[in-house]
């Protein structure tokens, strides 16, 4: 039977296009821009190369102001974590919660349980023969567990990308303690955001020759995760503008300013500027 409410629905999503500004963008499984973000740390710590930063955040618990440092793989995970959700994840961390955790690392069958939950970007901790250990989850498969880490094993603080924990490696699993957890950014699924609308504090300005103003771009949603907007004018020699914003005129006609979104979802804004 023919569905005569299509051209209606296609309509209605060309108008939103439309309406919103700029070009439609479908949006992306939250996996992949996570597996981006997370494969972006790799152009600064790619597999092989060495972490021995050490990382602080500060926060406040119960009114007092803490601070917990972290270096080895705890400051790798808390770098990258930040990278990937703007927020680090450290023990105790209210951003962070804990999503499945193991009774036995001896059973592989349970392993294999917990890792199922796990999704790209959540954190493993737990405690082997020398200390805590954690590492940012990359994905399960049938040969075992792929991590991003640093300080595993003799080589100390290299850091490994992909890094693949057999299922039947016994030296990993049966030499850590009685369980291992995964912890889980809380606003997941709301970080990953794209930017939905560019609006500007002005939709239209006329300006003297030589003088100058500056253009705000108001993205949204907040949790948009890159709020960072490119600027353009369609005539500089009449009104020119600098990546801050600021348009100076330069000589009497008309130009359009606008603002795009630097997140690739196209979403943009613009101000018709009349230089007198």
């Amino acid at each position: 039977m023919r569905d005569r409410k299509a051209p209606r629905r296609a309509l209605a999503a060309l108008c939103a296009v439309l309406i919103l500004g700029g070009s439609f963008v479908p949006e992306r499984p939250q996996a992949a821009v996570i597996a981006d973000r997370v494969k972006a740390v790799t152009r600064e710590y790619p597999h092989g190369s060495y972490f021995h930063d050490w990382v602080t955040v500060s926060y406040v618990k119960n009114g007092v102001l803490w601070h917990y440092t972290g270096h080895e793989c705890a400051g790798f995970v808390m770098h990258v974590t930040k990278k990937a959700f703007q927020k680090p994840y450290y023990i105790g961390s209210p951003d962070y919660g804990l999503v499945y955790k193991t009774v036995s690392t001896k059973n592989t069958e349970e392993m294999k349980t917990l890792f199922s939950y796990a999704k790209i970007g959540d954190v493993i901790r737990w405690t082997g023969k020398g200390g805590i250990h954690q590492a940012v989850f990359m994905e399960s498969n049938k040969r075992g567990v792929q991590v991003y880490e640093a300080n595993f094993g003799n080589d100390y603080n290299r850091v490994w990308y992909n890094h693949l924990w057999p299922w039947n490696n016994r030296a990993l699993w049966t030499g850590t303690s009685s369980n291992v957890s995964v912890y889980r950014y809380k606003d997941y699924t709301e970080i990953d955001r794209m930017v939905a609308k560019v609006a500007l504090n002005r939709s239209s300005y006329r300006i003297k020759k030589k003088k100058s103003f500056r253009l705000t771009a108001l993205v949204s949603p907040a949790s948009a995760y890159n709020k960072k907007v490119s600027w353009k004018s369609t005539n500089p020699k009449v009104a020119k503008v600098s990546a801050k914003g600021v348009v100076k005129a330069k000589k009497k006609g008309r130009a359009f300013i606008t603002a795009t979104a630097k997140d690739g979802s196209g979403r943009k804004a613009s101000c018709k500027v009349t230089v007198k």
